[in-house]
């Protein structure tokens, strides 16, 4: 039984400045030609039926392509192109689901309710993967207004629409969580929203965890409160949210990633999903810790080199019931 997920990261730009940004907030701004150069890529891509004897999913993130970012006709017509594509390998069984990334925290977000026009769907065909963060990704309260008036509309609008929420467990994000200011099972009942949940990282330009700290304060946890967390989320949460903690079988397998060079070709990063790993190409080119065989991204507190991936694997074997 196939189970694979095959995404295409659209392009770069992003107007959302999200402080913890891998590209520091920079705009990475992609011209038009590029763009209707990896749309067209993608239709390609996706053309080729043979592919669907490894995929069953196709996913699509940006950038972030519904807010402004298709105001040139060709491009937005070369966008829809795609997306009529995809809605006709869902309708005729290549595709059990589409997965598609919306920020929404900008503006009336037409493009994405266009979009949604394109596809006829059944409940659990159809994913829009967004992000939520208690810190570095909400400038102002109107920005996270608009998230949170977009995913009720989208709901109202589209009932068997689902909904899966990316949260960053900063540092920040813990202490709201075990003070109580902060629930899943709250925000997951009035968002009708399934989570993913990834630990922090280091951004464009930082070497440091604790410089970045100065910037963002709480980005990245300390050991103590992260222990203190996963204890407490083990036993409240439940062993199905337990699992979604950073777990690679919840991603993509493959995500092809285009560039703004003109000469480059997509490149592929391929996610491990039996071994929570992700490597561009092949396995040699994995960032992988050598004393515990986990990515070295899983050292990510602000206080300590330990490896929190170790840390998770040893609080669930102690609380296993």
């Amino acid at each position: 039984m196939i189970n694979k997920c095959l995404q295409f990261e659209l392009w770069y730009q992003c107007n959302n400045h999200c402080t913890f940004c891998y590209n520091n907030g920079d705009l990475d701004l992609t011209p038009d030609k590029i763009k209707l150069r990896n749309l067209q890529n993608i239709i390609d891509k996706i053309s080729d039926l043979s592919i669907y004897k490894d995929y069953d999913k196709l996913s699509y993130l940006g950038g972030e392509f519904f807010q402004g970012q298709l105001s040139n006709p060709e491009v937005k017509a070369k966008f829809m192109e795609l997306m009529e594509k995809t809605n006709w390998l869902l309708q005729n069984g290549y595709i059990k689901s589409v997965w598609l990334y919306a920020t929404m925290t900008i503006g009336d977000q037409k493009d994405l309710y266009e979009t949604m026009e394109k596809f006829q769907f059944k409940k659990e065909q159809f994913w829009i993967l967004t992000s939520y963060d208690t810190i570095g990704r909400f400038h102002t309260p109107k920005m996270e207004e608009t998230w949170k008036y977009h995913m009720k509309h989208l709901h109202e609008l589209y009932p068997e629409l689902l909904f899966n929420t990316t949260i960053i467990l900063s540092g920040d994000t813990m202490k709201k969580y075990l003070n109580g200011k902060f629930s899943f099972k709250e925000f997951g009942k009035e968002f009708h929203t399934a989570f993913f949940l990834k630990y922090p990282w280091l951004p464009g330009n930082y070497t440091k965890k604790d410089e970045f700290n100065k910037v963002l304060p709480d980005f990245f946890p300390t050991r103590k409160d992260t222990l203190t967390f996963l204890r407490k989320f083990r036993q409240d949460e439940g062993l199905e949210m337990w699992d979604k903690l950073y777990n690679f079988k919840y991603r993509a397998a493959v995500c092809m990633k285009n560039s703004n060079d003109d000469s480059k070709v997509m490149i592929s990063n391929v996610r491990d999903q039996e071994h929570n790993t992700e490597y561009e190409g092949n396995i040699n080119n994995a960032e992988i810790n050598p004393k515990c065989g986990h990515l070295n991204s899983c050292c990510c507190y602000v206080d300590s080199d330990a490896c929190w991936a170790c840390d998770k694997e040893q609080i669930e074997e102690l609380m296993k019931d």
